[in-house]
């Protein structure tokens, strides 16, 4: 998938997704685009299909030597992990499609009935003011590895003697990402919710060899690649990629609810324009973003 560095990232599938509707790439791809722009507000999670092959694979058999498409493990992820990569050069062919759902709700009922779950939001105390909601995707992601295609990626980063194995040729990943609730906040300070993605995979796909087998193929050292690998197959996660050239300092939080992290996002000039804190529980992934980072930390804090 085409990654705009403008959009929300931030960066979480034992049947294949089967969407509801007719797939539609053109508009998929528009409506997609449509919430991705929106990053000048703030950085997002539920938009990293790139990034979300590379999670698909995690529970996989290392020793498997052959892949039996009608075979599918099926699992949720819900850790948010940050690469320093730009995952829009894997070399992976992507096709997105959604049953074309935006819709602005007027309130949390509403917003429950479409999305599936019933959105949080921090109290009174701690932000003030009635939030405009809107409720959007699901959005389906079907992944195929070409090999010829990783094979000249990889030729491209100068990297000559890895061997691409023939028969991940046209293997397929599925990812089902939201509905997502976003509640936007006077102050420009917004809200983003979601339950934790589906991935979907064939049984028996090698993870570790995978992982550094991509990660290579984008530049990345060998060494490097090794190592992102092995932390990845280790602690599976969804991947937030941020640029090399993106200036963006991470700091690890320590909330009375649990682990977070903020990134703080600064202009050219060194001025700070954003920040965006980032929170994962067994049943949301949330992401808080405003141009005041300790207003952040504080609703991150507050939410269940």
């Amino acid at each position: 998938m085409e990654s705009n560095r403008n959009d929300l990232w931030a960066a979480a599938r034992l049947a294949s997704i089967q969407p509801a509707w007719s797939p539609d790439l053109a508009r998929g791809r528009a409506l997609l685009d449509t919430r991705l722009d929106a990053r000048r507000r703030a950085w997002g999670w539920f938009a990293v299909p790139a990034a979300s092959a590379i999670c698909a694979l995690v529970l996989a058999n290392p020793s498997a030597r052959g892949f039996a498409q009608d075979l599918w493990y099926r699992f949720v992820l819900n850790r948010v992990d940050v690469v320093r990569l730009d995952l829009s050069k894997a070399p992976l062919h992507t096709h997105v499609t959604t049953n074309g759902l935006e819709q602005d709700v007027s309130n949390l009922q509403e917003a429950e009935e479409i999305a599936g779950f019933l959105p949080n939001l921090p109290s009174p105390a701690v932000l003030s003011g009635n939030p405009a909601l809107t409720v959007t995707g699901p959005i389906s992601i079907e992944q195929t590895i070409q090999v010829s295609e990783i094979e000249s990626a990889l030729t491209r980063a100068g990297v000559f003697d890895v061997q691409v194995p023939e028969e991940w040729n046209g293997l397929q990943l599925h990812t089902k990402i939201g509905p997502i609730v976003i509640a936007n906040y006077p102050g420009d300070v917004q809200i983003q919710q979601e339950q934790p993605m589906e991935l979907s995979m064939p049984s028996g796909f090698p993870l570790q060899e995978f992982a550094e087998v991509i990660f290579e193929s984008m530049g990345t050292p060998r060494w490097k690649a090794d190592a992102m690998a092995r932390r990845f197959a280790d602690h599976p996660a969804w991947l937030l990629d941020i640029p090399p050239d993106e200036v963006v300092n991470l700091h690890e939080l320590k909330l009375s609810n649990g682990p977070a992290f903020r990134m703080d996002e600064y202009d050219p000039s060194g001025a700070m324009k954003r920040a965006t804190v980032i929170r994962c529980t067994d049943e949301r992934i949330y992401s808080v973003s405003s141009p005041n980072g300790e207003l952040n930390t504080k609703i991150a804090g507050d939410l269940p």
